[in-house]
């Protein structure tokens, strides 16, 4: 952020800055008043279309972290269920990327589904497959096309897909 402050003024000498507050990047769950940026974030990260609206009506401090920074929605990672752990998105805000975000995210998610097998699907070509592995995960299916109906023509996103599995052993 200081970057910012110095390129405003480098290019505005003459106005004062506003006074700003400090925040931090802090980690709950999903709330009603995050879904519009949340589905603003996962069109642009993922495709068109997407809502977990339903995500709210079960277990959403099981199946949910979100991070936010002041009011702003950063990052989101999504389960199915916290019978059925199923990664369906992960996804930070551009700007965001290298912020360990997605490392705090996935940990969260983990500490609140113990003993618990935890699975997803990730492009072929992702580089969030390295997050993955640093925490454990495991390839178990090369899925060919998995992709292939929700990508634009002019992603560069693998429509392969890897099935990844974090066991936990009992």
């Amino acid at each position: 952020m200081e970057d910012v402050r110095q390129h405003h003024r480098l290019a505005h000498p003459d106005r004062e800055l506003p006074f700003e507050t400090a925040g931090i990047i802090e980690y709950g769950t999903l709330q009603a008043w995050h879904l519009p940026q949340v589905h603003d974030l996962l069109s642009r990260m993922f495709w068109d279309g997407i809502d977990v609206s339903d995500s709210l009506d079960y277990w959403p401090e099981r199946c949910t972290v979100v991070a936010t920074y002041k009011r702003l929605v950063l990052s989101i990672v999504v389960i199915t269920s916290p019978t059925e752990t199923y990664i369906t998105y992960l996804a930070v805000k551009a700007g965001w990327d290298n912020s360990q975000i997605a490392t705090s995210l996935l940990y969260h998610l983990i500490q609140l589904n113990p003993q618990k097998d935890i699975t997803l699907h990730v492009s072929a070509n992702s580089p969030a497959i390295l997050l993955y592995n640093r925490f454990g995960f495991k390839a178990e299916e090369f899925v060919v096309g998995f992709y292939e109906d929700y990508l634009s023509p002019q992603s560069r996103a693998s429509r392969n897909a890897f099935r990844l599995r974090l066991r936990h052993n009992l």
